[in-house]
């Protein structure tokens, strides 16, 4: 359903459920941000569902997620599905963000937001949703300070004193190499010892498989960060960019701490 001339209106149905969401998209969105992708997807439907939720965080022998967490941040959003599950789970604080080329792309995601929060019966009268949501532009490999400092309202700041994320997410943000270490700095600088970063991917082929996969690789040896858990799920070809390239549809999804 198209808003207006720039905004278009969409239902995503969770598999295995009844759930759905409904979200926006800009035609204007940089890349193909006008468009949610297989990863996307597959980490909300991990975030939502009790069973794959478990699978992820439940097998870390050093960290324990606490569900739903207290402050999350979303890097390379798009139309930011993971985010609005986690605002849906009851998530304290969701930061969602994404490189700024318009104002279209942060009006579909506040239009996201207060659809759904009133769906789920999220006061906007009580200012629920302004305490619980911040939409704001990033640009990976800047100061992260604004985004941590964001977690104000969390009992253990003191309302000047940034404070990590739990649970931060890429979805599809590393099929271009040129910007993995700039991805990694603003991740990790967001990042405790405590802290679990989801990263979703599929091949695309626009390079070989081996520089989308050196991510990890520059993950851990530059900035401490390691794989503890990997699932993959199979999807028909890659929703997004049209392909039915069965490959392309294949999602990685692989959780990372700090060593």
């Amino acid at each position: 359903m198209t808003i207006n001339n720039h905004i278009s209106q969409h239902e995503w149905f969770c598999p295995e459920t009844t759930s759905s969401i409904i979200y926006h998209l800009a035609f204007l969105a940089p890349g193909h941000g006008d468009s949610v992708w297989n990863s996307s997807e597959c980490i909300a439907q991990h975030l939502l569902l009790t069973e794959y939720r478990t699978a992820l965080f439940n097998n870390i022998n050093t960290h324990d997620m606490n569900w739903p967490p207290q402050f999350c941040i979303e890097f390379g959003a798009g139309a930011a599905l993971p985010s609005l599950v986690l605002l849906k789970e009851g998530a304290k604080k969701v930061v969602i963000t994404d490189r700024f080329v318009n104002d279209e792309t942060f009006d579909a995601l506040r239009m996201s937001v207060d659809t759904n929060a009133k769906l789920w019966n999220i006061s906007k009268e009580e200012e629920e949703v302004k305490d619980r949501v911040v939409i704001m532009p990033h640009t990976w490999g800047e100061d992260v300070e604004k985004l941590t400092q964001q977690n104000t309202n969390n009992n253990n700041n003191n309302g000047e004193e940034e404070c990590k994320a739990d649970l931060l997410i890429a979805s599809d943000c590393i099929y271009n190499p040129t910007y993995h270490t700039s991805l990694l700095e603003s991740a990790s600088s967001a990042m405790d010892i405590n802290s679990l970063f989801i990263v979703g991917y599929s091949l695309h082929g626009n390079v070989q498989s081996s520089q989308v996969l050196n991510f990890f690789n520059i993950a851990q040896d530059e900035f401490g960060l390691k794989v503890v858990n990997e699932f993959t799920k199979e999807y028909d070809g890659q929703q997004g960019i049209g392909s039915v390239d069965k490959e392309r549809g294949t999602v990685y999804l692989k959780l990372l701490i700090k060593a």
